[in-house]
Formats: C-alpha cells, sequence, structure tokens
C-alpha cells in the first residue's frame, strides 16, 4: 500500500490541473481589480486640511498607483532642489514613457498588494498532498518569508534608492550637468532595486529551508564563508540595475547580517538530520 498524506485525494491529473486553473483565476481577477484601483485619481489634501481632502482630484490626474511610488521619491527631489547647486528635473523622455512610468508603478504596487493571496491560494492547493510535518515546515517558515520580503523592499525604498538618486544627483553637479531625468528610468530603477532587496532578504528563510530537508549543511557552509561573500558581492553587482557601487554596498551589508542569521538557525535546524555530526 502506497503512503499517503491523509488529505490526499487521488485525482485526474485533469482535474488538479482545474482545481489550479480555478485558483490562479481568482488571483487574476483580484489583480485586476486592484490594478484598475491603482488607475483611479489619487487624493488630494489643501493645505494640509484633512477637511479639504479631495477623493478624486480630476483636475491634476494622477493614477493613485503613480501617486502612490511618488509619494517615496517626492521627498528626495524637494530635499534636493533646496539646494543651489542642483536642480532636478523629471521628464517624460521617449514618447510611451508617462504611461509606461504609470502601468509599471500600477503593476508593482498591485503584485505587492496581491502577493500574500497569491500564495494563500498556492498554499491552499498544496496544502492537501502534504504530509503533517511538511505542512508544519510550510507553516514556521511562510510568515516570516512573506514580512522578510516585505522588509526588503522597503528597506530598498527608503534607503538604498535614497541613497542611489542622491549619490547619483551629486556626481552628476560635479561633472557640470543638467540634473534632467528620465522618469522611466527612475520607475525601472525603484522597482528593480525593491524587487532584488526583497530577494536578497530571503536568504536566512532559504537557508533554513534547505536545512530542514537536510541538503544544507551550515558547518560545511561557514568554512567557505570567504567564497559565499565574494560570489555574493559578484551577483549582487550584476543584478542591480545602476553601475555606482552605493546599491552593490547597500544590499550586501544586509546580505551579510541576514546570511549570519541564516546560519545560527540552521545550525539549530541541521542538528535534527540523521547525518548531522558534532563538529570538533
Amino acid at each position: 500500500m502506497i503512503d499517503r498524506p491523509p488529505r490526499d485525494k487521488e485525482m485526474p491529473i485533469w482535474e488538479h490541473l482545474a482545481e489550479l486553473g480555478q485558483r490562479l483565476k481568482r488571483v487574476l481577477i483580484a489583480s485586476l481589480i486592484v490594478f484598475l484601483i491603482m488607475w483611479l485619481p489619487a487624493p488630494l489634501t489643501g493645505a494640509g486640511n484633512p477637511l479639504t481632502t479631495v477623493l478624486f482630484n480630476v483636475d491634476l490626474y494622477r493614477p493613485f498607483g503613480y501617486w502612490l511610488f511618488y509619494q517615496s521619491i517626492e521627498p528626495i527631489v524637494t530635499e534636493l532642489n533646496k539646494t543651489t547647486r542642483i536642480q532636478i528635473v523629471l521628464i517624460w523622455g521617449q514618447v510611451w514613457n508617462p504611461l509606461a512610468s504609470v502601468v509599471y508603478s500600477s503593476a508593482y504596487i498591485t503584485a505587492l498588494i496581491v502577493f500574500p493571496y497569491f500564495v494563500y491560494e498556492m498554499w491552499k492547493y498544496i496544502k492537501p498532498a502534504l504530509y503533517p510535518h511538511e505542512e508544519r515546515a510550510v507553516k514556521k517558515y511562510l510568515g516570516g518569508s512573506l514580512i522578510l520580503f516585505y522588509l526588503g523592499n522597503l528597506f530598498s525604498i527608503y534607503v538604498i534608492f535614497p541613497a542611489v538618486f542622491r549619490f547619483t544627483a551629486n556626481f552628476a553637479t560635479i561633472l557640470g550637468l543638467s540634473q534632467i531625468v528620465d522618469i522611466s528610468s527612475v520607475v525601472n530603477t525603484w522597482i528593480t532595486l525593491a524587487l532584488m532587496s526583497g530577494v536578497i532578504f530571503e536568504t536566512p528563510v532559504v537557508m533554513a529551508i534547505l536545512s530542514e530537508i537536510c541538503v544544507l549543511n551550515p558547518y560545511s557552509v561557514q568554512e567557505y564563508r570567504p567564497v559565499v561573500y565574494a560570489a555574493a558581492l559578484i551577483l549582487i553587482a550584476v543584478i542591480t540595475p545602476d553601475p555606482t557601487v552605493v546599491s552593490t554596498i547597500l544590499l550586501f551589508i544586509p546580505f551579510i547580517l541576514l546570511f549570519e542569521l541564516g546560519l545560527v538557525f540552521s545550525k539549530r535546524i541541521f542538528k535534527r538530520c540523521p547525518e548531522f555530526q558534532r563538529p570538533r
């Protein structure tokens, strides 16, 4: 008799695919609804008075998704423009750049909002096929991985991107260049850095999961720590969109902390593996 998970039901492959399709359809509908909301006019607060807030400001149409993105860069631009040396002007650049900027920023914010629901639907889909110990393992790391992903995005939005933007603006001033910036390049850099930071913040979760299934031996990994750091530094330098070392350093520092944190937890987890031998 084949050992099966207690809730697993034998079903034809097309029924599994049909269920998966239904769950993905619900995620797609939720994504479409949120994406359309991102195109509604952003609220306008007059003179800082909540009573004068206009929910839908049609005089100056700024889509809600783009408005959310712009809230993170406006303080940086305003701060830099207060100086006498720097005057940043955001331009539309190529013909389709304004539309592309709104689409990309709205799509990424939509993905951030809907992602937990996508994870929930996928969890409900695979849950019947899991053994009790596998279900406990997924539950153990699922919430933490989501939290780390969003912390990585916030770290990029409020630390990495402002630092890169300030460095680039000051360097352009040193070269005597006018700070006329294409808004599309700003949006693309903002999204790429946020996504890369979110992925890198998953490091301790990945290490813990690999140790949980006895694939990663943290005691062996720590012996090759310099090699891991060198490889990570090269990889981060390659995947970051800007050619400066600012984003590379600001991503590499949290990677070191998260990697060391992952080693600590992985050692505790790996002790339960059959091939574990206490190091001398």
